[in-house]
């Protein structure tokens, strides 16, 4: 049988390289927060012992999604109904229960402050933002060459600034940042591509990009309107987007290289004061102690 195959000729085809997937949130912002901690739970995969910030993260972006759901009648009510501070109530137990079976937990004050945000949320945006929200949820990714960029827009809400105008939105389980912190402009980069991803997807710019902080819904009293820096506005100037694209594309080069060299450099930037003291490297992390955060060990 072998003789009837002897002159037969293979040409040879050089291995194509595959490109990664890089993640706007799970992988560029992680590692520009802290370069150390995503080296060592997002690339070698080691299993945090504490997760309170997926947690909260995870709670009010599932039950916010939830509430969109609910308004637009696809979870067995009439549409153009407004959740009540009981549906908030069952959503959150439905996400904490999922997250519970993947050993995701955190303390009663956390939950409970998760809990109080999202019914304020939902009683003082839900009659003016649900009617507006187009889609919730939106993939976006884009071919950068050498990778491919993606990303998760929360919302979309039809604008009032023109005929099929569209905004994008985000939601940030955390307090607005001050425009000298490092998150600031982290967060600002991430609208920016984000508004790039959905032009290159739709071939339309959005309208706006919008940041909501959902943490200044937070305290006592609670509001009863929106307070002033729950919400920000992000430019989308082109020079501004490119710049943003310029440093996404900048930190993943940096990536492939720590990748390349198994070599994760400490971060030249000090964390929030919320990674550090979550992060399961604190007792043993040289650039803590750089940026003058000192854990010591505690013993049981």
């Amino acid at each position: 049988m072998w003789q009837n195959f002897q002159f037969l000729q293979v040409g040879f085809n050089p291995p194509v390289p595959s490109r990664r997937r890089y993640s706007v949130t799970a992988d560029i912002l992680a590692y520009q927060q802290c370069s150390l901690q995503y080296g060592a739970f997002a690339v070698r995969r080691y299993e945090p012992a504490l997760v309170v910030q997926l947690f909260y993260g995870t709670v009010i972006h599932q039950v916010l999604d939830r509430a969109h759901a609910h308004y637009r009648g696809e979870l067995g009510v009439p549409p153009g109904n407004l959740p009540t501070d009981n549906d908030i109530e069952n959503y959150f137990t439905e996400v904490e229960n999922a997250l519970i079976a993947r050993r995701i937990r955190a303390v009663q004050s956390v939950r409970d402050q998760a809990k109080s945000i999202l019914k304020r949320f939902n009683s003082i945006e839900g009659p003016t933002l649900y009617p507006r929200i187009i889609d919730t949820e939106c993939r976006l990714q884009a071919d950068q060459g050498q990778y491919i960029l993606h990303g998760n827009v929360d919302v979309l809400i039809a604008s009032n600034v023109g005929a099929n105008a569209v905004e994008i939105w985000d939601y940030k389980g955390a307090s607005r940042p001050s425009v000298g912190d490092p998150d600031y402009q982290r967060y600002v980069f991430q609208m920016q591509v984000y508004a790039d991803l959905y032009r290159q997807k739709t071939g339309v710019v959005p309208a706006k990009a919008v940041l909501y902080f959902l943490n200044d819904l937070a305290g006592d009293p609670a509001p009863t309107s929106r307070p002033v820096n729950a919400l920000l506005e992000v430019n989308l100037d082109p020079p501004a987007v490119q710049q943003a694209l310029q440093s996404f594309g900048q930190t993943v080069q940096q990536i492939e290289t720590c990748r390349a060299s198994r070599n994760w450099a400490a971060p030249t930037v000090a964390p929030t004061i919320a990674t550090c003291n979550a992060c399961d490297l604190r007792w043993n992390c040289q650039a803590a102690v750089g940026f003058g955060r000192n854990y010591p060990l505690i013993y049981p």
